[in-house]
């Protein structure tokens, strides 16, 4: 059922265009990271000074890895949201989901294995952005990340949340609204997120409805708390840009509580997605 999954995924036209993104993006990154790196500044003396050498290998490390994880992290949540709302229903539409229940298997298995395959691609598609971003980064500007095992562990629990939101809500109002309602629920998540770190830097002088709102968003769909993990974990440990690290997303370790909530709450939609299915008749 797993490897069937992935076998549909892999003939869809959005899934292909996805890979050539990938690919066209990390090109595009290296011929710009390459770029940057040999690039001259014009000094107050009429000096040349290279990019790299005015900020310093980790800095502009930094610089370029935070400008370049929102547009893949965008990439691939938009893929997670897309092949994640289209799973569950085609099987259903194209008549292929009565034959799979015909099958000596629990519907519970057939579930979980049909459903698994998205999430097991974009989490595919992730390591290969972000492992390009930051090895094309380190080959150019040498740093030491932060936290790679925390990159591995966050983003998984970033795709999670927005798989099993996804998956739910395919069940309940189908394909488009579906992806519409996640979408809409992961831009506000990234909105308070940023606003979130912010406030972080300055306690106590962010008005108390806004830190009610942020903190409310963060809880109800906690995906954006995956993301700042993975992003932290990249980012340079010994640049000499820290304490502004809110103004580029984040300002510290993302707290191990924080991903077994998302964890959790994934498991909770996941069990009500599952509830629908078993009452659905095919």
């Amino acid at each position: 059922m797993f490897l069937n999954g992935l076998e549909q995924l892999a003939r869809r036209k959005i899934v292909l265009t996805a890979v050539i993104a990938t690919m066209v993006f990390l090109g595009l990154y290296w011929w710009g990271i390459s770029a940057a790196s040999t690039a001259d500044l014009e000094g107050g003396h009429g000096q040349g000074y290279g990019a790299a050498k005015m900020l310093g290998p980790a800095d502009a490390a930094l610089a370029a890895i935070v400008t370049a994880a929102p547009l893949a992290a965008t990439l691939v949540t938009a893929l997670m949201i897309v092949i994640g709302a289209t799973m569950l229903p085609e099987e259903m539409d194209e008549g292929r989901m009565p034959f799979w229940l015909s099958l000596p298997q629990t519907r519970l298995r057939v579930y979980l294995h049909t459903s698994l395959a998205p999430l097991a691609l974009s989490y595919a598609l992730a390591i290969i952005l972000f492992g390009g971003i930051f090895l094309i980064t380190r080959s150019y500007f040498a740093f030491t990340p932060r936290n790679i095992p925390l990159v591995f562990v966050s983003m998984l629990s970033w795709l999670t949340v927005v798989w099993a939101a996804v998956i739910l809500l395919s069940l309940v109002v189908r394909k488009v609204a579906s992806m519409l309602i996640v979408f809409f629920l992961t831009a506000v998540a990234s909105l308070f997120g940023g606003l979130y770190e912010i406030m972080r830097m300055f306690p106590g002088e962010a008005p108390a409805a806004l830190v009610t709102i942020t903190r409310t968003a963060m809880y109800a769909f906690p995906a954006d708390r995956g993301y700042r993990g993975v992003l932290y974990g990249l980012i340079p440990r010994n640049g000499t840009i820290t304490e502004n690290l809110a103004f580029f997303g984040v300002t510290a370790s993302i707290p191990p509580l924080h991903l077994v909530y998302a964890f959790s709450w994934s498991l909770v939609l996941l069990a009500l997605g599952y509830w629908k299915f078993r009452r659905m008749d095919f």
